[in-house]
């Protein structure tokens, strides 16, 4: 995310310092935007909040306050100073665009989102907050949107070139490679020393069904910088399409020497030395990949052939059986996937008997999957049934003792049923586990507020309320609690 700082007062004879002759607003401002602009992030944040101590209503400052606050990693500070210039300003397109920026680096996906959509709602011609919202929701899978975002950006801002590129990997992405190789020449047009894009280029013309297209393009991107090493493994994989075996197991040869801990090069150079008949360097190259990515199906079965040319027959049939038992885990977790995600949306619709045969069939398929028994926890905590609920937490943490919600889930029963300890055992494990989970910060700041530990609980309801402004319940107690502690 790039956004500038806003300004109202020249710079020329400023310093940035948090001492100066006139302790004013309009001085603290100027010296903090100086701050800022030297990347001194401390000084920039103490001077703007003098600034606001005395101007709590300048949209502005509290805007560069937010931007300081996130180069310094402080996302959900910087929430909640976008988050005040937007309530001060809400028709300003870059606070909202700053505040879903700061909500991603926070992880908070939907507020990101929704925020970053009001941005662009409020002005379409934001490009910079198109391709970030483009590129999150990449992140989240939503490709079409992203595609949509990304061609408006085009329409907005047709001299930046750089937009064909982004836009080229949304299609390459989506499957869609036809549609990537015009965009990508695009830019290559503009750009054409750009390995990092030719080398896409190359991967889209390959998965489009031109082989010579894609080697000219790796080769091309390879006389640019010849120590690229996705483009080696690339240009070995058109080669041994292209029936040229021997030059093939050059490219992955100089692949793994660039990328020695790359699992696909090393599994493509063992198979290529498996097909040069030197199963031994076969198998010492499959090995390497399995180590640094177990689940490596082609891999796995690669070597199994190798050790059985080898004449390892019994490892060889070891290798097999693990293969097997692979797709089967592989398949039995795609399954309870898709029975989980039934039963929540059955749980949202309060379908309780659903619910619970969607989870507990997901269950009996994979066994180790914590999920399965969280919601069968809330299915059970749903109907009433406390003492089933926290069975199954538990099962669930025995599996992932850092699952948060779980301990959120086990504290909030445990309060209900009056053991105070126990729940404030667990609800400080969940916001251990999970520093940015709001409700986890709430629910503890209740409970801490009801044991009496006011102070304490006024900090956690503050952090829940940096993670999740809309909390409206948790900015009331913010307030009572800060009245009380004056």
């Amino acid at each position: 995310m790039r956004c500038r700082l806003y300004s109202a007062a020249l710079l020329l004879g400023v310093t940035c310092s948090l001492a100066a002759a006139a302790d004013n607003a309009a001085s603290y401002r100027s010296r903090a935007l100086l701050c800022a602009q030297n990347k001194e992030w401390d000084q920039a944040v103490a001077l703007y909040r003098k600034s606001l101590a005395l101007e709590p209503n300048d949209a502005e400052t509290h805007y560069n306050l937010a931007l300081a606050l996130k180069y310094q990693g402080q996302a959900n500070a910087a929430v909640q100073e976008f988050s005040d210039a937007v309530k001060l300003k809400p028709g300003w397109s870059a606070a909202h665009y700053g505040l879903g920026a700061a909500n991603c680096d926070a992880h908070h996906i939907e507020p990101c989102h929704s925020e970053l959509r009001r941005a662009i709602e409020l002005d379409g011609s934001n490009v910079a907050a198109r391709r970030y919202f483009a590129a999150q929701l990449l992140r989240s899978n939503q490709i079409a949107e992203a595609i949509e975002q990304l061609e408006a950006a085009i329409v907005a801002a047709p001299q930046d070139v750089s937009i064909h590129s982004q836009l080229a990997l949304a299609y390459l992405e989506g499957g869609s490679p036809g549609k990537a190789i015009p965009e990508f020449r695009r830019y290559l047009a503009a750009r054409p020393r750009d390995v990092e894009a030719g080398y896409h280029l190359g991967i889209a013309l390959g998965q489009n069904g031109d082989t010579p297209a894609a080697l000219a393009e790796f080769r091309r991107t390879l006389a640019i910088e010849p120590n690229y090493g996705p483009s080696h493994e690339s240009l070995g994989v058109a080669l041994r399409r292209n029936g040229n075996t021997a030059a093939a197991l050059h490219e992955f040869q100089r692949a793994v020497e660039l990328m020695p801990r790359n699992p696909v090069a090393l599994c493509d150079l063992g198979l290529a030395l498996k097909e040069a008949g030197d199963d031994q360097g076969a198998i010492v190259n499959l090995r390497r990949a399995l180590a640094l990515q177990p689940d490596f199906e082609r891999a796995k079965y690669g070597l199994g052939i190798a050790l059985q040319q080898h004449g390892e027959t019994a490892q060889a049939a070891s290798e097999m059986r693990e293969i097997r038992q692979l797709h089967q885990s592989r398949t039995s977790l795609t399954q309870s996937k898709k029975l989980i995600l039934d039963g929540v949306e059955a749980l949202k619709a309060e379908r309780f008997d659903d619910a619970e045969k969607a989870f507990a069939e997901s269950a009996k398929l994979s066994p180790g999957l914590p999920a399965s028994y969280y919601y069968l926890g809330q299915t059970e905590q749903g109907l009433g049934h406390g003492t089933k609920a926290i069975e199954y937490y538990e099962q669930a943490l025995k599996l992932m003792p850092d699952y948060a919600q779980a301990h959120m889930s086990l504290g909030i029963l445990y309060a209900q049923a009056g053991q105070t300890q126990a729940a404030l055992r667990e609800l400080h494990e969940a916001v251990l586990c999970d520093p940015d989970l709001a409700d986890a910060h709430y629910n503890f700041g209740l409970m801490l507020k009801s044991a009496g530990k006011q102070a304490a609980a006024l900090d956690e309801l503050r952090q829940a309320l940096a993670i999740d402004p809309a909390n409206s319940d948790a900015r009331l107690l913010v307030s009572q609690l800060s009245s009380q502690l004056k």
